[in-house]
C-alpha cells in the first residue's frame, strides 16, 4: 500500500457502553467490564484506490486502573466492516487489501478517561484495527490501521465510578465435551477466482479452571477444497493438476484456552496436524473465534482458520455441549 498513500488515515468512532455492577455477575471476575457497541468510520490514505472503512461491532472494554474520576483501559472489538471501493479487475486493480465490501473487524485500543464533572469526562485513546474478509475472497491483505484518538464522553448516571473489589472466581471441577460443526467459501489465490467449500468438525474436551477460563483438549476432522490449491505451489505446479476427496480430508489435535463472558465464550486453539495428503506450509496451525450459547447446550460459533498469520478460511457453525460433570451447589 506505502506506494499509494498520499495522506493520513482519518476517521470517526461513536460508541455506546454500559457496566454494571452486581457482585453476583460474571462481569465481577474481570472487574467489571463495560459492554457496548460502537461504529467505525476510517480511510487509508488514498480514498480513489482504497475508498474507506465502516464498521458496526461489540466491544468488551477491560479495566486496567480505575478510580472515581481516572479510568484506563483496554477494549478489544469483534464485528462486520464495509470496505467501500474493493479491488475490481477492471476499474480497481491497485487495491490488493479488499476483494469484496463485507469484512470482518477486530479492534485493539487502550483508552484514558478523565471525568472533568458529573456529565462528561475527556478521553485519549491509541486504537489498532484490522479488516480484511478472512480469504473470502482474493487478493485479501487486508489492512492495518494504527490510530491516536482525542475525544469526549456523556455520562447518563451522574454518579462517578464505583470502585468495587474484584470478586475472585471458585474454582471448578466442571466438565464438559462440546460439538461443533462449521461450514465456509474461501478462494485459493488471487488468479483462481473458484469459491471453494471447506468444513469441519470439532470435538473439545474442556477442564473449568475456575468460572472465568477453561482448557481444553480436541480432535479436529477438516474438509477444505481450498487447502490443496493454497497449500500447493500452484506456479510450480502443471495447471491441469486435478485433486481428490483424499487430498480435501485432513485431521488434526488441539490444545484451547477459553474465557468466558456469559453466555459467550471467547476461544483460542493451537493445533497440529496428524494426517495429510499434501504438505501443509507450517505443521501447527491456530484457529480463533467466539460462541454464544442460544439455550443450555445449543451453540453458535464463529471461527477463523489459519496457517501461521494468514487466514484461510471463516466459518458458521453450530454445536452442542455435553455436561457429564457438574460442580457440587
Amino acid at each position: 500500500m506505502m506506494y499509494f498513500i498520499e495522506d493520513f488515515s482519518g476517521g470517526l468512532e461513536l460508541t455506546y457502553s454500559r457496566a454494571l455492577f452486581s457482585p453476583d455477575s460474571w462481569e465481577s471476575y474481570f472487574n467489571y467490564p463495560e459492554i457496548g457497541l460502537g461504529f467505525y468510520y476510517g480511510t487509508f490514505g488514498n480514498k480513489d484506490i482504497f475508498g474507506s472503512g465502516i464498521a458496526i461491532y461489540p466491544f468488551i472494554n477491560y479495566n486496567i486502573h480505575r478510580s472515581p474520576k481516572l479510568s484506563i483501559k483496554n477494549r478489544v472489538s469483534m464485528g462486520i466492516g464495509y470496505a467501500t471501493k474493493p479491488f475490481d479487475i477492471e476499474t480497481n486493480t491497485y487495491n490488493t487489501v479488499f476483494s469484496s465490501h463485507l469484512n470482518a473487524y477486530i479492534g485493539l485500543d487502550i483508552s484514558l478517561d478523565y471525568r472533568i464533572s458529573n456529565r462528561f469526562s475527556l478521553a485519549l485513546s491509541a486504537t489498532l484495527t484490522h479488516l480484511s474478509n478472512g480469504a473470502a475472497r482474493k487478493p485479501n491483505h487486508g489492512v492495518n490501521t494504527f490510530t491516536a484518538g482525542f475525544g469526549t464522553k456523556y455520562h447518563f448516571n451522574e454518579a462517578l465510578t464505583p470502585i468495587l473489589a474484584q470478586t475472585t472466581p471458585p474454582n471448578s471441577e466442571h466438565r464438559e465435551i462440546i460439538i461443533v460443526g462449521s461450514v465456509g467459501r474461501s478462494q485459493s489465490t488471487p488468479y483462481n477466482t473458484t469459491l471453494y467449500w471447506n468444513g469441519s468438525l470439532s470435538i473439545n474436551h474442556l477442564w473449568y479452571l475456575n468460572e472465568k477460563r477453561a482448557i481444553g483438549l480436541g480432535y479436529d476432522q477438516f474438509y477444505s477444497e481450498t487447502a490443496p490449491h493454497s497449500w500447493e505451489a500452484y506456479e510450480d505446479s502443471n495447471g491441469d493438476i486435478q485433486f481428490s476427496s483424499r487430498h480435501y480430508l485432513f485431521n488434526a489435535l488441539f490444545a484451547s484456552y477459553n474465557v468466558f463472558l456469559g453466555k459467550t465464550t471467547l476461544f483460542v486453539n493451537i493445533g497440529a496436524y496428524l494426517h495429510t495428503n499434501i504438505d501443509p506450509p507450517q505443521p501447527v496451525y491456530p484457529r480463533m473465534g467466539i460462541r454464544h450459547y442460544l439455550g443450555k447446550n445449543l451453540i453458535a460459533n464463529f471461527s477463523v482458520k489459519a496457517s501461521f498469520f494468514r487466514s484461510e478460511f471463516l466459518e458458521f457453525g453450530l454445536g452442542y455441549r455435553i455436561n457429564y460433570k457438574r460442580d457440587k451447589q
